[in-house]
């Protein structure tokens, strides 16, 4: 236990020091700064309008008299502020405010005190399920219809309280601690376009380095989905939906979703290791995360993530992700996927997806998602892969996909909606609308053959080489044969009568066929059969290579002979024979001798022939 021990804590080491940080937020944005003798509040100031945000701060926090002067740098903002305030605050994003903080904890204790009060319109309208949200210890309350609200605090500290509602601008207010306190807000409607118009820059600046989050998107389809809805409850779906926090933390532990460190805002923040005792629910997960039940994700996952049932994430997957059952993203995913049952990919896939049942990606829009580089599955059952092309499919039961650059495979059926540009190997059936490669399968169906060749019993080609040929030979009376295939290779299936049957499967290779002059090799092995009762019906294997020499009559009319090479390999299992019946050696057709020779001797025979026939 020891050694396991070990490895897996040098395993999570690894993975967190190797794992970038990739959340966005004012924190991170590059900020080209210079001031010369400036306040604090001045620099702050200026830091505000080149940054796009607002702070918010106790202003015992800051010192009046001190003065600044930084000469140009380029950096992020956290940097700057680490200098400006020699490491002694912390710092969180909510919304569009950047919340500054004491790290010294000396002043807290075990105080408990109350801060309640209603929530506003301009008009004075009861804002109902806007969202009161303390900045320091996390405690969070939602209003109910009346606007009201109600947080239980603890502490000496001056507490910031966010005060936000869909529609409204967010507030923070600074409040003293206190037994018990009312406090009033009233909250403004928010503007999308009235900062950008007082700060055109500002709005350029914003948009070319923050990233966008699809809120809409990622919450619907997140609430979509059942399993969610049962493991997290409303209130901490409606806060981590409509409170635009952006919070680093390196480590938490969940019992269920709102039962651990993060409480209800769980789904608030990004966790650099997590661990789930049940479920978990996060913003982001920067690292390693792991839980006996379940792991469900808002936004992005980059690392490794590992449940005993499910795995869910909102946005983009980067890294390695294995379930027991299920996995399911609504986005993107970069790197190895594996589940016991069924990995659903909503975006692309870059990297492997390996599922004992079902593998689904990119079925959102079959034909909108960008190639992105290699990709794979591999599944017990079914893969489906809607994206514009895959390289590697193995199924045990059906693959299905838009395009395949490589390897199909699959127990029964292999469906590719464009272009095969590789191999495709099934049981059952293949199909294909171009052919760039080999189909190998019991029925094979492509639109177009561009270059490539099917191998089966049965080979359609809609938009391709069609032919039946009428022929007779040194060995049989009359032939009947259908030729399918692409521009320049085919097969085809024959059916001969004379002294004996045969029903034989062959390829064929030919110069072009719409010149006057043309000619062709058809190989084939067939089934030889007795029509002599005192014979078994199964008489051996005839193999057969003939050279065609073709003369166009006219459009659909094609004359073709020419010399063969023939083989027959006996039989020789069946019944001894009192007398020997052998053909006559000189009459046109002289195979039957050969034929009859081997046959009776049980012996190999070998000769060359001839045949003749029309193609039309």
């Amino acid at each position: 236990m020891n050694k396991i021990a070990l490895i897996l804590s040098i395993t999570i080491a690894c993975i967190l020091c190797i794992m970038k940080i990739q959340a966005q937020n004012f924190l991170e944005k590059k900020i080209n700064l210079e001031v010369t003798n400036q306040s604090t509040e001045t620099t702050m100031f200026i830091l505000e309008k080149l940054g796009g945000f607002n702070f918010s701060y106790d202003a015992m926090l800051l010192d009046p008299s001190k003065m600044i002067s930084i000469k140009g740098k380029h950096q992020s903002l956290e940097e700057i502020l680490d200098e400006l305030f020699k490491g002694r605050l912390t710092y969180k994003v909510i919304g569009s405010h950047v919340i500054l903080q004491s790290k010294n904890k000396s002043d807290l204790s075990n105080t408990m005190w109350v801060l309640s009060g209603v929530i506003t319109n301009s008009n004075g309208n009861p804002l109902e399920n806007a969202i009161v949200y303390e900045v320091n210890r996390q405690a969070s309350f939602i209003t109910n219809p009346n606007g009201k609200y109600l947080l239980h605090l603890e502490g000496n500290q001056n507490s910031g309280i966010n005060f936000s509602c869909k529609g409204y601008k967010d507030t923070i207010v600074y409040v003293q601690a206190g037994k018990k306190q009312q406090l009033n807000i009233v909250l403004k409607p928010w503007q999308a376009q009235s900062i950008f118009k007082t700060e055109p820059a500002f709005a350029q600046n914003l948009h070319s380095r923050t990233k966008a989050i699809n809120w809409a998107y990622t919450n619907k389809e997140l609430q979509d989905i059942g399993f969610v809805n049962l493991m997290v409850t409303n209130k901490a779906l409606y806060i981590s939906n409509n409170l635009n926090v952006r919070e680093v933390r390196f480590v938490q532990v969940s019992f269920i979703p709102s039962w651990g460190t993060n409480q209800l805002t769980n789904g608030l923040v990004t966790n650099k290791l997590s661990m789930n005792i049940i479920a978990g629910y996060s913003a982001n997960i920067e690292g390693f995360e792991i839980g006996s039940v379940a792991n469900i994700i808002r936004q992005e996952m980059n690392g490794v993530q590992i449940s005993g049932v499910a795995n869910v994430v909102g946005e983009d997957v980067h890294g390695v992700q294995a379930s027991g059952v299920v996995n399911t993203n609504l986005g993107n995913m970069d790197g190895v996927q594996i589940a016991g049952a069924i990995n659903r990919v909503k975006g692309d896939i870059k990297g492997l997806q390996i599922g004992g049942a079902i593998n689904s990606a990119a079925a959102k829009s079959l034909d909108s998602i960008p190639y992105r580089g290699w990709n794979g599955q591999i599944s017990g059952g079914i893969n489906l892969h809607g994206g514009e092309r895959i390289n590697l499919q193995v199924g045990g039961v059906y693959n299905q996909a838009n395009s395949v650059d490589g390897l199909q495979i699959s127990g029964a059926i292999n469906l590719v909606r464009g272009t095969t540009n590789g191999v495709q190997i099934s049981g059952i059936y293949n199909q294909t609308d171009k052919l760039r490669g080999i189909q190998i399968g019991l029925i094979n169906f492509a639109d177009t053959i561009e270059n490539g060749f099917p191998i089966g019993l049965v080979n359609i080609i809609k938009n391709g080489y069609h032919k039946w040929e009428l022929s007779t030979d040194e060995s049989f009376y009359f032939n009947a044969a259908y030729k399918t295939g692409g521009k320049n290779l085919y097969s085809f299936l024959r059916i001969g009568a004379g002294k004996y049957l045969n029903i034989a499967y062959g390829i064929g290779c030919t110069s072009n066929p719409k010149r006057k002059f043309s000619i062709n090799l058809d190989v084939s092995g067939s089934s030889l059969f007795n029509t002599d009762s005192d014979y078994d019906a199964f008489a051996g294997d005839l193999y057969r290579a003939q050279l065609g020499l073709n003369f166009k009559l006219n459009k659909n009319i094609t004359i073709s002979t020419g010399p063969s090479f023939n083989f027959c390999s006996p039989y020789k299992e069946q019944k001894e024979l009192n007398k020997t019946n052998l053909s006559n050696k000189n009459n046109l057709f002289f195979g039957n001798y050969y034929l009859d020779k081997s046959v009776n001797t049980k012996k190999g025979q070998y000769w060359f022939g001839w045949q003749f026939g029309l193609r039309f």
